[in-house]
């Protein structure tokens, strides 16, 4: 009998405890223009994943071809860095970072990291999948994964993203960058 009741204990508490999740404060679309040196639609060509210098920590980086820069300024291809990733058989996972894979095509809103690199703003707020809607139309797909909690910044619940027409979102962007001329996105 008691070996009955620590299962069924044990089976309730494995139920009890939280996900494995993480928590980020929710970013508008003006937000994230703002904290962003550009917004740019493009296509990854290469994924290659790496120790950082001190060893411990795996980082990747996505070699993106820039299709057109929604706002602000970029070079026709650029370098993007996250964190997580795969060295042989050690793999990193980063909940809530972005993830890249050769091929895809991506609406980026990027900044300038301390280390120099380009990294995506916002962590996976600021990436969006581009692809098919139901009716063929090209939509702006929010990439955050499932366990992802978004917080507005006094504590509240926010909802997540959801899917957008393509270009709707980004003349969304263009004006609001346009709007913004004490704070231009710049190079």
């Amino acid at each position: 009998m008691s070996r009955r009741i620590l299962l069924i204990g044990s089976i309730v508490g494995l139920y009890a405890l939280p996900a494995a999740a993480s928590t980020f404060v929710a970013m508008e679309p003006a937000e994230l223009v703002a904290a962003s040196k550009a917004v740019i639609q493009g296509e990854v060509l290469e994924v290659y994943s790496f120790w950082n210098p001190d060893g411990t920590a795996v980082l990747t980086e996505a070699r993106v071809l820039v299709e057109e820069v929604v706002a602000g300024q970029a070079p026709s291809e650029v370098v993007v860095r996250t964190f997580g990733g795969r060295v042989g058989d050690y793999v990193l996972e980063a909940h809530g970072f972005p993830t890249f894979e050769a091929g895809q095509r991506l609406l980026l809103f990027l900044h300038d990291a301390p280390d120099g690199s380009l990294r995506v703003t916002g962590y996976r707020l600021g990436e969006y999948r581009i692809a098919r809607g139901e009716r063929g139309e090209l939509v702006a797909r929010p990439t955050l994964e499932a366990g992802v909690r978004l917080l507005h910044a006094d504590g509240r619940p926010a909802p997540a993203p959801t899917a957008v027409p393509l270009e709707a979102f980004k003349q969304e962007i263009r004006r609001i960058a346009l709007d913004r001329p004490d704070r231009p996105m710049t190079k």
